[in-house]
């Protein structure tokens, strides 16, 4: 008698695949905190592990970024010792975690959304793209939100199964004008548009760290040489082009690097080169306001009393990660927040914060730490010695010397860097509310997609260039190209069936839990997916200002933002989250606290942050499954 609640259909295949994937590539990515990772990586830091600990990242990894023309060629001292050292330093410098600060940082941010965007071709990889029989239409209507939106999964069946990867290279050597190109390269071209228009609005505006994130553009757009840049890159001859460009980065002038190079010195502290300065100023600038706020909290005699400020203190230069940990987990166990927590278990007796002081001791922790982040990275980036930095973006120009070559054969590279320069400044320019003091509104989804269409032909225009006059360069990226899209061809005995036989292997009330949940989460991704095809068709047929762009990927991304587990708000109370609206407010204003930035968006933004459809529980589905998926994709 056959079992039947060991079946799954395709549509509860398709979520717990879904699930696992999200669950199992952001948990990869957040364990990279932790020191020790990167040894139990697998190629190309370490070539004789049988397993990885991070299966999907290593897969990605080896089956696109490795491969990379240019990349491929890379010494293998690159990996092994320059990107692993810096890597396992950073996570051994325990930078700080959300928890403690009170809200959500640049660095959960950005690991979230890289995290949301990559499950995308980690599913694609894993499993394939299932062939269909019907095959893409004649004619798209890029005005036509149907076509366009369809126009996406056109072209990768095509891509994959067909010969539009030759196609579009030939026309590219034809012609820069998109207007040329057949109608589904151009509804496909609108569909990227419009989807990194929204993900640069949700980054830029809607997100938290939106301003601080621009903030550091500006200034590090400021402090580019552009005109040395473009005048340097005029020089006809490829190798003296090059060695000028690298002093003009990475060039190091003290009297120690002298000394060094002699042979009188060793391992002496040779200074910055201009990539270090950026990075070392730009991060300076943020640790100078944070240290103005720490030293007002200092100052206020209502404030906490000193003891308690100096335990802060302590408590973050001068206690290991273990009892970090301990701390947090006390925290969460007894509803007390981790100053509460910190106070507690110090060897000095003190009594219990008013509510407002409290806060301000929250504050000041927030405070501290972010300038202790701001250090640690420039100790590892800036002041290392040997400088692994500078020695990776050596090897990696070396790696690239002949493409470079042939690309500044084929393109005026001094044009494209103009091009550059304005592309950003526009962009900052329009980043920034408009309108009557008092009225400001923040950018619209809308706003970026008239950026990217103001400045496209500047891409399109260096396509054409290299596709037209770089042969070479052509047939490395087009034999890429092809390989990339062979590995999205559907694989029969892939890892999606593979964990649905391990469903079956499940308890029958297990199994019965799973479908519950499977089925819950089939409905969200429906909703999210006509959600998002909601608000693309409102930005293509210009319906109105849309408060925030398509993509299901930004619900994911919240999603991860919103599940984060913060620190309680009182001394005693319960844990909160990403999503909870004191941590969003607390995030809003930022870890800068200036309300005078340029960049900081109207209150009104963060009542029109893209909420989500809030995601299912699937917490029965991941502890029953998720440690086999991962065994399952790591071979095991």
């Amino acid at each position: 008698m056959t079992d039947t609640t060991a079946t799954l259909t395709p549509t509860q295949q398709h979520a717990l695949f879904d699930i696992l994937t999200h669950h199992e590539t952001y948990k990869e990515i957040e364990d990279f905190k932790y020191p020790g990772a990167i040894k139990a990586y697998g190629p190309p830091f370490q070539d004789n592990l049988k397993q990885s600990d991070a299966p999907i990242l290593q897969t990605l990894l080896s089956k696109f970024i490795l491969r990379l023309p240019g990349l491929r060629d890379v010494s293998p001292e690159f990996w092994k010792t320059r990107v692993a050292d810096l890597i396992e330093e950073l996570s051994q410098a325990e930078l700080s975690e959300s928890y403690d600060k009170g809200l959500l940082g640049v660095r959960k941010t950005l690991a979230t959304a890289i995290s949301a965007l990559i499950e995308y071709p980690a599913r694609g990889s894993l499993a394939g793209v299932p062939k269909r029989d019907k095959g893409a239409k004649k004619e798209y209507d890029v005005s036509n939100p149907e076509d366009v939106m369809g126009s996406w999964h056109d072209a990768l069946q095509e891509a994959t199964y067909g010969s539009f990867v030759d196609e579009m290279f030939a026309k590219a050597a034809e012609t820069d004008d998109l207007s040329k190109h057949p109608s589904l390269v151009q509804a496909m071209h609108e569909f990227v548009v419009v989807n990194l228009a929204s993900l640069m609005h949700y980054t830029l505006v809607l997100s938290p760290e939106g301003p601080t994130i621009l903030r550091m553009i500006s200034t590090v757009h400021s402090m580019l040489p552009y005109t040395i840049m473009r005048q340097t890159l005029k020089i006809g001859n490829v190798a003296s082009m090059l060695s000028a460009m690298m002093k003009v980065i990475l060039a190091k002038a003290s009297l120690s690097t002298v000394t060094n190079w002699m042979g009188l010195t060793t391992g002496a502290d040779e200074g910055m080169n201009l990539l270090q300065q950026i990075i070392t100023q730009v991060l300076n600038w943020d640790k100078r306001e944070l240290k103005k706020r720490a030293d007002k909290i200092e100052k206020d005699k209502a404030g906490p009393p000193k003891q308690v400020l100096s335990e802060i203190t302590s408590w973050i230069t001068q206690r290991s990660r273990v009892e970090h940990e301990e701390c947090r987990r006390q925290s969460r166990e007894q509803r007390m927040s981790i100053v509460a927590i910190i106070m507690a278990t110090s060897s000095q007796s003190i009594d219990e914060l008013k509510d407002a002081q409290h806060a301000q001791a929250l504050e000041y922790l927030t405070l501290q730490l972010g300038i202790r982040d701001r250090q640690e990275i420039v100790r590892v980036l800036c002041q290392r010695n040997p400088d692994h930095l500078t020695a990776g973006v050596r090897d990696g120009v070396d790696a690239y010397t002949p493409m470079i070559r042939y690309v500044h054969q084929a393109v005026n590279l001094s044009d494209t860097v103009w091009d550059f320069e304005q592309f950003l400044t526009d962009m900052l320019k329009m980043s920034k509310p408009s309108g009557p003091k008092g009225k400001e509104k923040p950018p619209s989804v809308e706003d970026y997609v008239d950026l990217l269409h103001r400045h496209q032909q500047s891409c399109h225009k260096f396509l054409h260039q290299v596709a037209k006059n770089g042969k070479e360069v052509v047939a490395w990226w087009k034999d890429y190209v092809h390989m990339a899209a062979a590995e999205f061809k559907e694989k029969p005995n892939g890892p999606d069936k593979a964990i649905v036989s391990a469903f079956g292997k499940l308890k029958a009330s297990e199994q019965n839990d799973v479908k519950a949940e499977l089925d819950v989460w089939s409905k969200y991704l429906d909703d999210l997916h006509s959600a998002s095809a909601t608000r693309i068709a409102s930005i293509i047929t210009r319906s109105g200002s849309t408060p925030f762009g398509p993509g299901a990927y930004l619900a994911r991304w919240q999603h991860l933002l919103d599940t984060t587990i913060i620190t309680p708000e009182k001394q005693r109370g319960p844990v909160r989250y990403g999503g909870s609206k004191s941590v969003k407010e607390e995030s809003r204003e930022g870890v800068n606290g200036d309300e005078a930035d340029e960049f900081a968006q109207p209150k009104v933004a963060a009542s029109q942050a893209a909420r989500q459809l809030d995601a299912p529980e699937v917490d029965k589905t991941i502890g029953l499954l998720g440690a086999k998926f991962r065994e399952i994709i790591a071979g095991g």
